[in-house]
């Protein structure tokens, strides 16, 4: 009994040291990173089925949306992670490292830039395609390079499947190649919309923590711009929801992602917090670093 005592204090103090320390951060970053390579491979096998080599380049990026976006979050959050964390004060007045951390910022965001402009071309996409479905079956389709989509997969509609594909004889057009039923264009509209504003909601909290790195490197930790930081900081409960979302429709993979990006960049605001103890103690905030 004594030994599964020790052996219980012992983890207990290993779980202690994991959330309080920076273990936990660099197991989230790293975890991240295995995430990034594993959606690259998905969208890699989407494009070999979708796309050719004649495939103009924005029908590559628009396949590649998710893997560029995650660069460019992985870039910011390096990004914030040096400026928060590992490098000092005297480090950042370097002219060179504060122009490479600028011009890696700048990077990130024409990345996430391109989520954007993605994201609202595919609401636009949906917004225009007819409500109206046509009066045809799928396999009338088959073996015609067209593809059935249902919550985000793709088939391509070929004689052996289309029976099994959908018994709906009336078929949305979502693109050119690509049909769904009545289902599918309502899911499509919830993945569309949710996509989008997801986007726009990561960029107001990362809008808040880019000013709340300004105020604090100006040693400020209170007034108005502090309070509007901590008020966009709110949109994280949105982003929660979206994660359900994911996970009520089956996408674990997404849910898990937008879990640990909420993770990620909660790292970046213990950071944060961190700083403004040091600031408000008025010691040195390069010790804090340390």
């Amino acid at each position: 009994m004594t030994t599964k005592r020790g052996d219980g204090g012992r983890a207990k103090r290993a779980f202690e040291a994991l959330l309080n320390g920076q273990t936990l951060k660099f197991v989230i970053y790293g975890v991240l990173l295995l995430n990034f390579v594993q959606y690259f491979f998905e969208e890699a096998q989407q494009a070999r089925l979708m796309l050719s080599a004649e495939s103009p380049l924005l029908a590559w990026t628009g396949v590649f949306v998710t893997t560029i976006d995650e660069l460019g979050w992985i870039g910011l959050l390096l990004a914030f992670e040096f400026e928060t964390y590992w490098l000092s004060y005297q480090a950042l007045s370097v002219r060179w490292v504060r122009f490479s951390l600028q011009g890696l910022r700048l990077i990130c965001y024409v990345l996430l830039a391109h989520t954007i402009v993605s994201n609202l071309s595919a609401a636009k996409s949906y917004l225009a395609t007819d409500p109206e479905p046509k009066m045809v079956g799928a396999c009338t389709l088959a073996d015609q390079d067209i593809f059935y989509s249902q919550n985000l997969a793709y088939q391509r509609i070929t004689q052996d499947n289309c029976n099994a594909l959908t018994a709906d004889e009336r078929l949305f057009h979502l693109a050119t190649n690509v049909v769904t039923d009545t289902s599918g264009y309502q899911m499509a509209g919830w993945h569309t919309w949710i996509n989008l504003q997801d986007a726009l909601l990561w960029l107001l909290v990362v809008c808040a923590i880019e000013l709340s790195v300004r105020l604090q490197n100006a040693a400020v930790i209170e007034g108005r711009l502090v309070l509007l930081a901590t008020i966009a900081r709110f949109g994280y409960g949105v982003l929660i929801f979206d994660g359900l979302f994911w996970l009520v429709t089956g996408h674990y993979l997404y849910a898990f992602d937008q879990a640990l990006w909420i993770g990620g960049f909660w790292a970046i605001e213990w950071n944060l917090k961190q700083w403004r103890a040091a600031i408000a103690d008025g010691s040195n905030h390069d010790e804090v670093r340390a």
